[in-house]
């Protein structure tokens, strides 16, 4: 039996054993927080073998061959900047920051070339800059009849505008090589088959469709007519390929601004309102060593006449509608069958129908000139020709619109 003092004695040990138990395990878990950081510093990887994980690199996309962004792909986000990365750090260089130079196009220039001016100052047509100290276009023109241009001669170039329509404008050229030097990529450009009506051709491409094609350059157009929307198309498709544009053609173009037909834009031209028509023909004339050149006072108003019918077609809706109706729906099958393949074998894009519909009617009904078109041309007897023109002529006139005679409705 143990007495009260030895039993206080043993409780007393106890008490100071477990002080030290306690005691021992703090010292030890305090011990095992302060060890743990430095373990995870200076432990090895469970892998040494396993290659650092990096950023997957993503390639920029290609250039076009302009050496334009492409329009249509998003650009690439740069990554995120490291945290550890320093804030002086430079950006990593581009492409074409490097040194390395766009890609350029490849054109042949031939000698008689001229391209666009890279600083040229933009026209303002308000004040006149661009156009000769202000010049005011159009009303400098003379204005005047068909039989005053047709008996008028020059040997200049000279610009007028039709005493019976403001809107037709005329170029009267010496000869037919000056004007086919003006106009001949505009012609393969608007209205010749077989040549691009996407893309100007380039001089070399124009000489090479020539040769394939046996026409000469200088009967390749005897008159033209041409819409200030035809020729912004053509001074614009220039621009964008990159194309340079002949000395006569910046002639042109030159002229197109002064007489406010188009103005000048940042990356263009635009049409000013209202549209006008640009027509042109040759003097009576000749060009030493092309037999084929010659020109009469007889053909120069045949041709004039010619012209000045598309003219009213692009200037007078009524008639362009009814003529293009008239070719779709009055002429027969045989009868239009005939005209496509007349102005195929004139060297006219036979897909574009308004382009046929106008040709029709100018042929048809305003070049009385038998040797420049007559019944056996197009493949039909005079009997069939004149018929047509009478047909022709008497749709066009005057009539009520139709009415019904109840309500004309869909129920």
């Amino acid at each position: 039996m143990v007495r009260g003092p030895t039993r206080r004695r043993m409780a007393e040990g106890q008490r100071i054993m477990i002080v030290v138990q306690r005691a021992a395990a703090a010292w030890l878990l305090l011990h095992c927080l302060a060890w743990q950081p430095v373990a995870a510093q200076t432990t090895p990887p469970a892998s040494p073998e396993e290659p650092p994980k990096t950023r997957p690199v993503v390639p920029a996309p290609p250039l076009p061959s302009d050496g334009t962004s492409p329009a249509s792909a998003s650009p690439v986000p740069p990554p995120p900047a490291s945290p550890s990365a320093p804030a002086s750090a430079p950006p990593a260089a581009s492409p074409l920051a490097t040194g390395e130079r766009k890609p350029a196009l490849d054109i042949e220039i031939p000698g008689n070339i001229v391209g666009p001016k890279l600083d040229s100052v933009k026209r303002n047509l308000n004040s006149g800059t661009g156009h000769g100290g202000g010049s005011p276009g159009l009303q400098a023109l003379k204005r005047m009849s068909r039989e005053e241009i047709q008996a008028t001669t020059s040997n200049a170039l000279s610009f007028y505008v039709l005493r019976d329509s403001e809107r037709t404008l005329v170029l009267d050229f010496p000869n037919t090589r000056e004007q086919a030097k003006m106009f001949a990529r505009l012609i393969l450009f608007v209205e010749r088959g077989g040549a691009s009506k996407t893309r100007v051709m380039t001089v070399p491409e124009v000489q090479k469709w020539l040769t394939q094609n046996s026409v000469s350059f200088d009967t390749l157009t005897v008159g033209n007519n041409m819409r200030a929307g035809e020729l912004a198309r053509f001074f614009n498709s220039a621009r964008f390929q990159g194309e340079p544009i002949t000395v006569d053609e910046q002639r042109l173009y030159d002229w197109l601004l002064h007489a406010q037909l188009l103005r000048e834009e940042e990356a263009g031209v635009a049409v000013v309102d209202p549209e006008r028509i640009l027509v042109s023909v040759p003097q009576a004339s000749t060009v030493p060593g092309c037999t084929g050149c010659a020109v009469t006072a007889a053909q120069r108003a045949v041709i004039l006449q010619h012209e000045l019918s598309h003219a009213r077609f692009a200037t007078d809706t009524v008639y362009q509608n009814y003529t293009v109706w008239f070719w779709s729906n009055s002429m027969s099958l045989v009868a239009r069958d005939k005209f496509t393949r007349f102005l195929r074998a004139r060297g006219y894009d036979a897909a574009n129908r308004e382009l046929c519909a106008n040709e029709m009617q100018a042929f048809l009904m305003h070049t009385p000139d038998p040797a420049m078109f007559s019944a056996t041309d197009v493949g039909m007897t005079d009997a069939e020709l004149a018929d047509l023109r009478r047909r022709f002529q008497e749709g066009i006139s005057p009539r009520p619109r139709a009415a019904a005679e109840r309500p004309y409705q869909f129920d």
